[in-house]
């Protein structure tokens, strides 16, 4: 895990939890924390930046979803398991710090499942990675493959931002 300093000292725990990021923690996650995980993740530079200005719809809030998705990385239950699996790490979605570790976790694995394909990471963290596994076979399959209408907005969405 990459360790990165924040405007309040060593942040680690509960103490960033919050309803709103705050100008000053969201402009060190842009400058520092971001490009650090994606580096030492080797995901895409910004790609941490699309998916949360993606989810919150750039309000960069720690909101619930209908689907209970939480934070500004809109994590869900099965997600968070899947990092703690994956890595040890137990991550609270509403601390940005660890939120943005926990995406990058995430992001990575699918960057391995998916052989670094960017559409398919994003679909994948959009509609989850069994979804594009099914989709996958799919088009294995018979050449055709399906995607809800949801996974096709943010694909439209979120892959402009990335350039991809």
């Amino acid at each position: 895990m990459v360790s990165v300093g924040s405007p309040f000292g060593n942040v680690t725990g509960d103490e960033i939890a919050m309803t709103t990021v705050t100008p000053a923690v969201l402009e060190h996650l842009r400058a520092a924390v971001w490009p650090a995980l994606e580096r030492s993740y080797s995901l895409p530079a910004g790609m941490l930046e699309a998916i949360a200005g993606w989810e919150t719809r750039g309000r960069f809030d720690n909101q619930t979803s209908p689907m209970g998705a939480r934070g500004i990385f809109q994590l869900r239950a099965i997600a968070l398991e899947q990092v703690r699996r994956d890595s040890g790490i137990v991550a609270d979605p509403n601390n940005p710090y660890q939120a943005s570790v926990a995406a990058a976790i995430l992001l990575s694995r699918y960057s391995r499942l998916f052989s670094g394909h960017i559409p398919l990471i994003v679909a994948a963290y959009n509609a989850g990675e069994g979804s594009i596994r099914r989709f996958m076979r799919e088009v294995a399959a018979t050449g055709r493959g399906f995607l809800s209408a949801e996974t096709k907005d943010y694909l439209r969405n979120v892959l402009p931002i990335l350039g991809a």
